[in-house]
């Protein structure tokens, strides 16, 4: 049975946790770190040379409150797979706003404190500290666009010219245990639609020009997974996907403005954001 799934962590655990040339594994707490090294490590996983961290989080669905720690322990992960030379961001939210378990990358924008706009003296005249740069947009679905993905954010990038792109998108987990509970980041891209079998074009530093960090969570399964059947390719999702899509939102769009906006405390983030 082929196992769909994004997470470069159950791709290792399917090989049984052994021993994996060009492929290093490194656990601390709720954080497991697989870094590929090689073409030797990315051939026996599936994944590209990179580094892919999961953080492992409270369930989605019975959250009310994002001001537990995580945020901090997101900003930490996230810091620890961008360029640390980044001077400016792109923010690309991927997927179908009408389909929940695929809004987690549009959902995620309306929490994004874009600044790219605001120029250093209205900084100064409104009172707001020095701000880090950054531009948010959707993509939507080539179904409703007819444009590639890839095509749009190079598109953005050659004329607004980021250091960094972050791109979010919901993911397919092959263990239900992990749908809402796990946070996948990577410095080495991504194919959207890899994990449900429907491959788009690779976004990437190699296809749009500068380097893409991938975040994630987990929000669909296979029924093969559950049946055991593995000629079943039917998805599922757990009637909470709501829930999961909306709080999940919400923790990787303040996350990852703790994480860029370093002059401005939580609290006068949320308020910025609502």
């Amino acid at each position: 049975m082929i196992n769909r799934t994004d997470l470069a962590v159950e791709c290792y655990e399917e090989n049984e946790k052994t021993t994996l040339s060009g492929v290093k594994i490194t656990e601390k707490d709720n954080v497991t770190t697989v870094e590929v090294i090689n073409e030797n490590g990315a051939k026996s996983l599936g994944k590209p040379v990179g580094k892919y961290v999961v953080l492992d989080v409270n369930s989605f669905v019975n959250d009310t409150d994002i001001l537990d720690g995580r945020l901090n322990e997101f900003s930490a992960v996230l810091k620890s797979v961008m360029p640390q030379s980044a001077t400016s961001v792109l923010v690309v939210g991927l997927g179908n706003k009408k389909i929940t378990a695929d809004s987690l990358g549009p959902s995620t924008s309306s929490f994004i404190f874009a600044t790219r706009h605001i120029a250093d003296n209205l900084e100064s005249n409104i009172g707001l500290p020095a701000l880090f740069p950054v531009s948010c947009i959707n993509t939507g679905v080539l179904g409703d666009t007819g444009i590639e993905t890839v095509e749009i954010i190079k598109g953005v990038v050659n004329q607004t010219k980021p250091s960094c792109v972050i791109a979010v998108d919901a993911l397919a987990a092959s263990s239900a245990d992990r749908l809402g509970t796990t946070i996948q980041f990577s410095d080495s891209g991504i194919s959207p639609g890899s994990g449900v079998g429907n491959h788009r074009h690779e976004i990437s530093k190699a296809t749009v020009g500068v380097p893409v960090i991938a975040v994630g969570i987990p929000t669909v399964v296979s029924t093969g997974i559950i049946s055991g059947n593995g000629n079943d390719d039917v998805f599922v999702t757990p009637r909470e996907i709501d829930r999961i899509c909306q709080q999940g939102a919400k923790l990787i769009g303040m996350g990852i403005n703790v994480c860029l906006q370093k002059n401005l405390s939580v609290e006068d983030l949320l308020a910025l954001v609502g």
